[in-house]
């Protein structure tokens, strides 16, 4: 083996191992805390995993109603082996969006050793592995952040059947009907994405009729419990039960809240969507620290100049349609605009975008190298790698050591113990979560108590103003309370640190827990 060809693949090695070691190291204990989705979806996936049924008691659903607006049901079924092994924790809630973060990792990584040269494929695979948008958003156990990794897996398939066998678009039409299940942006990205690939591949003849209808038939077959869902929500039909599987009618349709383009005043809303849209891709940012570190922003501020220059040199060529792999990353990224222009987007609801954005920034960084002279070009190699390394460093720095405490609010850092050492104090007296400051902290209780899921669809009373609501309330479920209570004797209450302070009754005994007290009054 030559010593070039040993080189790339030691550098390959290494690239992954820090790639897989920043997206799984510590992944119970950074981000501190939990999430309330987190919980929510570990609790789903503990309940099926029990009872065969989810919280709200239906049988094996397509879609969790969850909340009442509902959550996407395909992570909580991937992550029910790991709860069955390692039980219901931070660990085995994370562990899926971790693992297809690093798939996606190597999958990227494969795509650009297939379509490019052993430059760019290393180059591609070092940005990806350090971007931190992927590196985030797969430390925590959001279930939406699996769409575009099973995304990419289709098309990684796709073209795969464009270089070789076409058997690889069964796979790949599969993956893209999968993909419905992981998130509801989805139903909006995957349609206009089959609008532009599937008259490419018919019109180019790289695929025949017969493995184009044979793909059809593939996706429908896996695809046709979740349309018959999105059909009965749109249209407020009955839920459907059929061969142990439940198809539920939520209590409200959230997508049309992720959908507003057409709820309100078109005009205003497109201008307010579309101002959102660019403020969350130019300046990387949504406001949410669990999404990005402002000065790192999600791919880098400095990316987005090489993302315009690779866009740009692609458009600029009038033959890319005939070069099927920047067609197919441009619907991709057209998509996700038009995405963007009908949503009031966050990063997460983008997430989508970010693949092919990272495609474009590798070949505008190339782009830029071709325009060089000769003597710079050297110098400009150097420059990005040790650019790129400087802001990875920086970033995993502050990330591992001050990142955990900018969140610990929305992690509800402390609230695990605080339950449960309220759980054990003393078994006949009520315990109240009194902050106002925890989203739905009835979930957190079920998650850190492994609450028999029987139990809670028995005992659950939801607040009467918000029961058919897109976010339910929870007023007590067992001998939990939630919300403002009388302090008396008997009642055990969970404050946060600022509603301690406000307190000014006797104590009888009082336990700080990170952000949180678990106090008992005279």
């Amino acid at each position: 083996m030559s010593f070039a060809k040993n080189k790339y693949i030691l550098t390959v090695c290494l690239l992954l191992v820090i790639g897989f070691s920043v997206r799984l190291i510590g992944i119970s204990n950074l981000p501190s805390g939990l999430n309330q989705d987190e919980a929510s979806i570990g609790y789903e996936a503990y309940s099926i995993l029990k009872t065969g049924l989810d919280r709200n008691g239906y049988s094996y659903p397509v879609h969790l109603e969850s909340w009442g607006s509902g959550q996407n049901a395909l992570y909580a079924y991937l992550s029910i082996p790991f709860i069955h092994f390692f039980g219901l924790n931070a660990f085995s809630v994370r562990i899926v969006n971790a693992i297809f973060s690093c798939l996606s990792l190597f999958l990227f990584f494969l795509l650009f050793k297939l379509m490019f040269d052993r430059k760019k494929s290393l180059a591609a695979l070092a940005l990806f592995a350090i971007f931190p948008w992927s590196i985030m958003s797969a430390r925590w156990g959001l279930e939406s952040n699996i769409f575009p990794s099973i995304f990419l897996a289709a098309v990684y398939f796709l073209i795969i059947g464009f270089k070789s066998s076409q058997k690889y678009y069964l796979v790949s039409f599969f993956l893209f009907a999968i993909s419905l299940y992981s998130y509801g942006t989805a139903y909006l990205v995957l349609p206009l994405f089959f609008a532009g690939i599937i008259p490419y591949l018919l019109i180019t003849k790289n695929i025949t009729v017969k493995y184009f209808l044979l793909s059809l038939v593939v996706f429908f077959i896996v695809a046709t419990p979740i349309i018959l869902f999105v059909f009965i929500n749109h249209l407020d039909l009955k839920s459907i039960h059929f061969l142990g599987l439940s198809i539920p009618r939520l209590e409200a349709n959230r997508t049309t809240v992720i959908f507003n383009l057409f709820q309100d005043n078109f005009f205003f809303t497109l201008i307010k969507n579309t101002l959102r849209f660019l403020s969350v891709l130019v300046l990387q940012s949504d406001g949410s620290k669990y999404n990005a570190i402002p000065m790192f922003g999600t791919i880098y501020p400095l990316s987005m100049i090489f993302f315009v220059v690779g866009l740009f040199k692609i458009l600029k060529n009038k033959n890319y349609k005939s070069q099927p792999f920047h067609y197919i990353f441009l619907c991709w990224l057209f998509c996700s605009v038009i995405l963007g222009l009908m949503s009031h987007v966050n990063i997460n609801r983008l997430n989508i975008i970010f693949i092919p954005i990272l495609y474009f920034v590798v070949l505008g960084i190339f782009e830029v190298f071709e325009m060089l002279k000769p003597e710079f070009q050297k110098n400009y190699k150097y420059l990005i790698m040790g650019f790129y390394s400087l802001l990875f460093v920086f970033f995993a720095g502050y990330y591992s050591f001050f990142f955990r405490e900018d969140i610990k609010s929305e992690f509800s850092y402390g609230l695990k113990d605080a339950i449960q050492f309220a759980e054990n104090r003393n078994q006949t007296d009520s315990i109240n979560v009194t902050t106002q400051t925890i989203n739905m902290p009835y979930i957190y209780v079920c998650f850190y108590n492994h609450l028999n899921p029987d139990e809670f669809r028995k005992t659950v009373k939801y607040t009467s103003n918000t029961i058919h609501a897109e976010f339910r309330g929870v007023e007590r479920i067992g001998r939990y309370t939630f919300g403002t209570n009388l302090l008396n004797s008997n009642t055990i209450h969970i404050l946060s640190e600022g509603e301690m302070k406000e307190k000014h009754s006797p104590i009888a005994f009082s336990r700080h827990f990170g952000n949180y007290y678990v106090v008992k009054f005279y």
